[in-house]
């Protein structure tokens, strides 16, 4: 028997259900469905009762809605049996095992850690990277009721949000992940099935190569792309990526590069170098070969640098012979970008030894690539050559100094660059005419070795500065550097090594406080209550002395204020609310915003 009449019936129950069983009366949809039951009726004891149902509530012989109610009922009840009586559960193919995975998840997480998770992953919409990447960090992607949310979101219309999910959050899952992505794998398919393969590659793709190289042959063009550097590694596949490598298409022939690069095998060397000299995809392998260092590939090139180098002009007489020279050894300093090799050892002391030479070519970059190159070297005949470049140049000083920590201990390294040494540094830097300009170049050497290089500012998540912890600076730097800071009036590293204990330190900063900063120096009031922290000067005096500097107006420039700022503001007493009330006019841009938000949001009453 049909039961789509019974379905149809029982939609409209439920309706009724809602809405009121008072509506059923006269209810044109019922009324519409009733002719057909009855029809029905004549041929059925049961369609006769469910029609004299349908007429009952359409003409309710008593007017209590109550009563129309568990008539409702009762009607609806003898429905969903006819339909429980008369549906059916079948399930349509043909049975199979069950497939077995090996991803050992769990479901600990509450479901409302899981919930802003969910929603960022199945919508679309701005904010959901930020609470992905927080999620992950906090481990939640390790519920399993998160991992085929992980999978779709492959296909994002976010690329940087798909690609977060492909390089961090799937390889996480380790090797068994790749079972779980072959098994909707498409070939065919575009962007988030190449991702799949990407994220298999990252996570591990011993067992699949099979299903790799098929997809490598005969895929998509992005799959393709995405499924040749996967071969890499594997002898029974080297003969396929030598011949990708002459391919017609330029994507077809960077991805077989990248497979040979990977793979170091002698006939990938060899087919990566002869691509190189050919020079159609010269800047294509040199890029290749700077991200996927080969070993082979890399001896090779080491020698044709150091023929280029001495080929090179001796001086710039010929601008164009220059140009021309220097365009080839660029190309090869980006192809050894990431090698190491005796070779290059030798090759980078020659264009130290070379200087004056090489500077005259205007080859600056060449000079700080050997800087770069060399302070990694950890010898002592690369710290010597680093000094030298120091000594003919400051801005060298730098790599010096990054070489000098690896191989000094703290106590030998104050010593050698707050001690003795400082005068002869300084002594180097003639081009400076004012001594204390000279001194500043070397603390600006030292405040960005200990302190990170600017992230991008957002004042919802990150300072301006982001510091070294106290624990490292005690462990990796010697105590001394915090006197040597004062002395010299550098304020940044000062708020670095501030320490508890240390009454010069908590003095300056202080005293620095009731300085007027320069209107450039927005971040100077964070700093100075981060090192005031590090001093241990204790929070009911740093937050009086916070809402003493909004008061007295020496910040009131200041656009907006750093996190660590809002977050001691936050633990302002209640007595501070009419006194930040009477400041916050006085502030303009995202900082009046924030202080107003403060007030609304802090119980301050």
């Amino acid at each position: 028997m049909s039961t789509a009449l019974l379905q149809e019936l029982h939609q409209e129950y439920r309706r009724l259900y809602i809405a009121g069983s008072g509506l059923a009366a006269g209810d044109f949809r019922l009324k519409r469905l009733l002719p057909q039951l009855q029809q029905l009726g004549e041929r059925s004891p049961v369609f006769k009762k469910l029609g004299e149902g349908a007429a009952a509530l359409l003409e309710p012989a008593d007017a209590d809605e109550s009563v129309q109610g568990a008539a409702l009922l009762e009607h609806t009840l003898l429905l969903e049996s006819v339909l429980y009586t008369q549906g059916t559960t079948q399930v349509e193919g043909t049975p199979g095992p069950v497939p077995v995975r090996k991803l050992t998840l769990r479901t600990a997480q509450p479901y409302r850690k899981l919930a802003p998770v969910l929603e960022a992953l199945s919508t679309t919409g701005s904010g959901r990277y930020e609470i992905v990447v927080d999620a992950f960090k906090e481990g939640i992607f390790a519920d399993m009721r998160l991992l085929p949310l992980a999978v779709s979101a492959l296909n994002d219309p976010y690329s940087e949000l798909a690609d977060y999910v492909k390089e961090e959050i799937l390889p996480s899952y380790g090797p068994e992940i790749s079972i779980y992505l072959l098994e909707g794998f498409n070939p065919a398919g575009g962007r988030s099935e190449a991702r799949k393969l990407e994220a298999i590659a990252k996570a591990g793709v011993s067992g699949h190569l099979e299903t790799i190289y098929h997809a490598a042959q005969s895929g998509s063009d992005e799959v393709r792309v995405a499924a040749i550097p996967c071969l890499a590694g594997d002898e029974e596949y080297i003969p396929a990526l030598l011949a990708w490598s002459a391919d017609k298409k330029k994507a077809i022939r960077e991805a077989a590069y990248k497979g040979l690069a990977a793979g170091g095998s002698g006939q990938g060397a060899e087919r990566l170098y002869e691509a190189y000299c050919d020079g159609k995809d010269r800047d294509m392998v040199a890029e290749v070969l700077a991200n996927r260092p080969a070993v082979l590939a890399a001896e090779k090139l080491a020698d044709l640098f150091m023929e280029k180098l001495h080929q090179a002009p001796q001086d710039n007489s010929d601008p164009k012979q220059t140009e021309a020279a220097w365009i080839e050894i660029k190309q090869l300093m980006r192809a050894l970008l990431m090698a190491r090799s005796r070779k290059l050892d030798e090759i980078y002391s020659y264009v130290i030894s070379g200087y004056d030479r090489f500077l005259g070519l205007g080859w600056r970059i060449l000079l700080t690539e050997a800087a770069r190159y060399k302070q990694s070297s950890e010898t002592e005949t690369s710290l010597r050559e680093l000094q030298e470049l120091a000594e003919r140049d400051y801005n060298y000083l730098l790599y010096y100094f990054r070489a000098a920590r690896r191989m000094m201990n703290k106590k030998e390294l104050y010593n050698h660059f707050a001690g003795g040494l400082k005068q002869k540094l300084l002594s180097f830097m003639r081009k400076e005419k004012d001594a204390a300009q000279r001194e500043q170049a070397l603390i600006d050497i030292l405040d960005r070795v200990i302190i990170n290089p600017r992230a991008p500012y957002n004042y919802r998540t990150v300072d301006t500065y982001q510091r070294i912890s106290p624990e490292e600076i005690e462990a990796s730097w010697d105590p001394r550097w915090l006197d040597w800071f004062i002395q010299r009036d550098a304020l940044n590293p000062a708020c670095s090594f501030a320490r508890p204990g240390h009454q010069g330190g908590r003095d300056y900063l202080l005293k620095k406080l009731k300085t007027p900063p320069q209107p450039s120096d927005d971040e100077v009031l964070s700093n100075l209550f981060t090192g005031l922290e590090r001093a241990g000067v204790p929070e009911p005096e740093r937050l009086e002395l916070l809402m003493a500097v909004l008061e007295n107006g020496r910040f009131e420039h200041m656009s907006q204020f750093s996190p660590s700022l809002t977050r001691l503001m936050e633990r302002f007493p209640p007595g501070y609310r009419s006194r930040l009330e009477a400041v916050t006019p006085r502030y303009g841009s995202v900082a009046k915003r924030q202080l107003e938000y403060l007030l609304s949001t802090i119980n301050l009453t």
